[in-house]
């Protein structure tokens, strides 16, 4: 982009004197114009988020393989069962019984899945990470995810210096989209936490909260 900018300059012309006495200097004022060339601006990128559709997950029977993408494997967060940790478990945080647990090795970082002990062997949970450029670009598909569900509800504070939402979605087919989800923000992280209760959002706040530290 070129920009004409008007530069004044003051000259003092000065007579030669004669003999015969001299004249006074008549100064004189000229305009220049200088051109100056400055690199157009660039628009910014946009950072908008938008949420992948909700969706159940499949079922995983005893004698079936996990998915594309899972891995049978101790989740890296948080234990699956009170054998594994008494004190702070899936199984006793959401509600129901883990028989099997996956990583979910296609996100960054891992995720984890935590499966029922008995038919129809669903998904009871899942814990799905994913890393954004900036911690303002995580904390805004935060309040974007959360917006995308219903009767979300802002929880700040979980930890220190974590916000989150809890809000109702599609997980476990049967509830349709009643299933209560936290999603919280820590630095570009971004983490949802699925469950299948549909009562109350304290199995999963109890989740994210656990497992916060962690990530």
């Amino acid at each position: 982009m070129s920009v004409l900018v008007p530069v004044m300059l003051a000259a003092t012309l000065v007579g030669a004197c004669t003999s015969g006495g001299g004249e006074e200097p008549t100064p004189s004022t000229s305009t220049i114009i200088t051109t100056i060339t400055r690199p157009r601006p660039t628009p910014a990128k946009s950072s908008a988020f938008t949420p992948p559709p909700a969706r159940s997950v499949t079922p995983l029977s005893p004698n079936s393989d996990p998915a594309a993408g899972e891995v049978e494997k101790a989740c890296p967060y948080v234990a699956s069962t009170p054998d594994e940790n008494p004190d702070v478990n899936v199984a006793d945080m959401e509600g129901d019984h883990v028989y099997r647990t996956t990583v979910l090795t296609g996100l960054k970082p891992v995720g984890c899945r935590f499966y029922f002990y008995a038919p129809p062997f669903e998904a009871i949970a899942d814990i799905q990470p994913q890393t954004f450029p900036t911690a303002r670009d995580a904390y805004n598909a935060m309040v974007r995810t959360g917006q995308a569900g219903q009767n979300y509800s802002g929880r700040p504070h979980i930890i220190p210096g974590v916000d989150a939402i809890v809000y109702q979605t599609q997980f476990f087919g049967d509830d349709g989209d009643q299933d209560w989800a936290c999603v919280f923000a820590k630095g570009n992280v971004m983490v949802v936490v699925h469950t299948q209760q549909t009562n109350v959002s304290y199995n999963a706040l109890q989740i994210a909260t656990a497992i916060a530290p962690k990530l």
